[in-house]
């Protein structure tokens, strides 16, 4: 059977199940993305060198599948190239955050294949360091700042809300005061529009220098009033020393406990939210719009380390796990039983950031840039098993330098050398 019909069964089998993209359901984009973008950072740091957002051919049928078609330099090297949107928005104007140097750059992508840097967003004020988005129906953006001005006790962070030219509308913050001094700041952010609702994690990005308090919040997604702040409930460790990661001495995975650093969020199905932390605890948030909403710890994986950033296709959820070298994939049709159904071994590779592709036959995936595996990673994934089979096709089928390398001396921009990918998103023509 061809490449070619595999991929077309899939979509089939995947119709009529969530996809979790906003993109799945429009007429226009039938089959295999054909292009994706990966946001990098270039490696060395040279003088004139820079980062950039890469174009890579996605089209399988293509003769230059798995080629850099374009690149689009922001100018500035060392911004630390981190989170995008998670997918393309509908105005073509993709946020990319440099989180090192507290910059978001602003890419028009109207022309599909060629990238134009349009801008960078305006500083917000009072607030510091943007990290994560989610685009609203109505082209709004909601944005994550990890920190304060200081003047506030464990300089939490907030919330901001922009238009669709990414003018500031309004800003809140995560301060609350049965948490007074805690540093709460906020990772990932989810919507739940036909609640009114958002949920934000909290984990800081300077894991060296602070503990970020183990909390997620629920916030009114109309006017971002913070409505609750929620303790991740204990996760025994199974050895002992207990350590905190980031603090001190690096630990042994066993001696984390579930709870510490909320991560990821999901929303499922029906409403309820299954958030990851990096000590790969598994936790369902459920009665979001209630007075009293509760978070339980649904699955504990100890022996796990790196839970990362995972991306829903169908009814599974796709889980990376970089320290471990492993991806896990969960059934989540019954959000209140989730189960594991399969995981695929990366040796060498330390998988971070997953997409899935709006066709919904395939997942890109990223390495954390912590470990030499500057590559980027395709999947085909089978909808009724819910299994992972690495793209051979795709670049290299070798680990751990399988998929396509970053590793090269020349780009369209220039003679820069090898770049880390982050952020992956597929588009389309």
């Amino acid at each position: 059977m061809s490449r070619r019909v595999l991929l077309l069964s899939s979509m089939l089998l995947m119709f009529g199940c969530t996809s979790g993209n906003p993109k799945a359901d429009s007429a226009q984009n039938v089959g295999p993305a054909p292009l994706l973008y990966v946001w990098a950072g270039d490696l060395d740091k040279r003088p004139n060198d820079t980062d950039f957002l890469a174009v890579l051919d996605s089209n399988p049928d293509s003769p230059s599948y798995g080629e850099v078609l374009a690149t689009e330099a922001v100018g500035v090297v060392g911004t630390n190239p981190h989170h995008t949107e998670p997918v393309i928005p509908a105005g073509g104007v993709l946020f990319a955050n440099g989180y090192n140097a507290g910059r978001t750059f602003l890419f028009d992508l109207s022309a599909p294949e060629k990238p134009r840097l349009k801008g960078e967003l305006a500083p917000v004020p009072a607030y510091e360091f943007p990290h994560s988005f989610i685009r609203l129906d109505d082209g709004e953006l909601i944005a994550t700042m990890q920190y304060g001005d200081g003047s506030v006790p464990g300089n939490p962070g907030g919330l901001a809300r922009f238009d669709s030219e990414a003018n500031l509308i309004s800003i809140a913050s995560a301060a609350d005061p049965a948490f007074e001094g805690e540093q709460i700041r906020p990772y990932s952010v989810e919507t739940i529009p036909e609640l009114d609702r958002a949920v934000t994690t909290s984990r800081t990005m300077n894991i060296f220098t602070e503990q970020a308090a183990d909390v997620v919040q629920i916030w009114r997604l109309s006017d971002l009033a913070l409505l609750r702040t929620l303790r991740v409930p204990r996760g025994e460790p199974i050895n002992e020393p207990e350590c905190v990661f980031g603090i001190g001495d690096m630990c042994e995975a066993g001696q984390y406990p579930a709870e510490a650093q909320p991560f990821e969020s999901r929303v499922m199905g029906d409403g309820s939210v299954l958030m990851n932390t990096l000590m790969c605890g598994m936790y369902r948030i459920s009665e979001i719009d209630s007075n009293e909403p509760d978070i339980e710890l649904m699955l504990n994986y100890p022996e796990l380390f790196g839970c990362s950033v995972p991306t829903i296709i169908g009814h599974f959820l796709v889980l990376p796990v970089m320290f471990s070298e492993t991806i896990l994939v969960f059934d989540i049709s019954n959000p209140t039983e989730i189960k594991e159904v399969s995981r695929f071994d990366t040796p060498g590779y330390q998988p971070h950031w997953a997409a899935a592709d709006p066709a919904g036959a395939r997942i890109v995936v990223t390495s954390s840039g912590t470990a030499p595996t500057y590559t980027v990673l395709m999947f085909d994934f089978d909808a009724v098993n819910g299994r992972l089979t690495l793209d051979e096709s795709f670049g290299s089928s070798e680990f751990p330098q399988a998929g396509v390398s970053f590793y090269r001396e020349s780009w369209p921009h220039g003679e820069a050398g090898t770049a880390v990918p982050h952020a992956a998103v597929f588009g389309y023509r």
